[in-house]
């Protein structure tokens, strides 16, 4: 297959808007409107859970992705495809990294607290 400009973008865009949903997801309990639906624990208990089950996690990403874009057309394809790499980067580097920062972060306060 020939990567042209425009299946480019559309890879681009895919990881773009895959960006932006990402951040909304983890901003969630910052924006006001939003708080009622989730605050932080909930939110940590979700990241908790799709972090121990990438494999369920990204089957369900995928199956919204491939739903809400189709797979009639080569571009919509494309476009899912950048979603895809971004949900697969964001589960197996960010998730982890995020989560080993905020241990390290709870066991420093701990400790800090302690001493």
């Amino acid at each position: 297959m020939i990567l042209t400009p425009s299946n480019t973008g559309n890879l681009v865009a895919g990881a773009g808007l895959g960006i932006f949903a990402w951040s909304a997801f983890l901003k969630a309990d910052k924006v006001p409107w939003l708080k009622k639906l989730m605050t932080t624990r909930r939110k940590e208990l979700s990241l908790d859970w799709i972090n121990r089950n990438k494999g369920i996690s990204l089957l369900g990403l995928e199956a919204i992705n491939l739903g809400i874009h189709g797979i009639l057309s080569a571009n919509a394809v494309i476009f899912a495809l950048g979603n895809t790499i971004l949900n697969i980067f964001m589960l197996w580097a960010f998730l982890p990294f995020r989560m080993a920062r905020a241990e390290k972060l709870r066991i420093h306060n701990m400790l800090k607290g302690v001493a």
